[in-house]
């Protein structure tokens, strides 16, 4: 499947062969869908101030978790957290088991548009990307910012994870790769 967000409502495609074939459209939402990430069976779609969690299998909305800090831009999803960035620079995180909120991370001074996670049997870590044009790296063990990185001329918009490396996309028309 494939999943795309827009006003109100997120659009459920099937991969039929080289098309795509609407299959459902999820609504009830209360604003743009500026995140979705699926994960496990699970199905991550970020609006204002709310994410939404959507089994995979019946398409259907099993909880809600409601946050501060204007509209979700992002998340990323750990074998223990839910983790979101936001139009107001805040990172917030869940327990993904409780669903309960544990902790928001401060230090960017722009929106959080991307999140990327890279685990390790030793540690996890959250990288997020900013309006302000820095990345900063997380440690999930005691969510902390423990490096900031500042190598771009723009804000930086995409993060990707491939082999142990981090790529960050930045509107100065420049791709970094980072060595974790």
């Amino acid at each position: 499947m494939l999943f795309s967000g827009s006003l109100k409502a997120i659009k459920v495609w099937d991969i039929v062969g080289t098309e795509l074939k609407l299959k459902k459209e999820l609504t009830g939402l209360n604003h743009w869908v500026r995140a979705l990430v699926a994960a496990q069976s699970y199905l991550y779609s970020g609006s204002y101030q709310t994410i939404k969690i959507w089994d995979i299998r019946t398409l259907d909305c099993i909880h809600v978790l409601q946050t501060s800090g204007g509209s979700v831009y992002s998340i990323a999803v750990t074998n223990h957290h839910i983790v979101c960035g936001t139009y107001e620079n805040l990172i917030h995180v869940w327990d993904i088991e409780s669903k309960e909120q544990v902790r928001t991370l401060t230090g960017h001074v722009g929106t959080v548009y991307a999140l990327a996670v890279i685990s390790t049997p030793d540690q996890t870590k959250v990288f997020s990307a900013s309006y302000d044009r820095s990345l900063r790296v997380w440690s999930m063990d005691n969510m902390i910012c423990t490096q900031t990185l500042l190598r771009h001329q723009g804000s930086v918009t995409a993060l990707a994870v491939s082999r142990g490396r981090l790529f960050s996309g930045a509107v100065d028309s420049t791709v970094k790769v980072w060595t974790c």
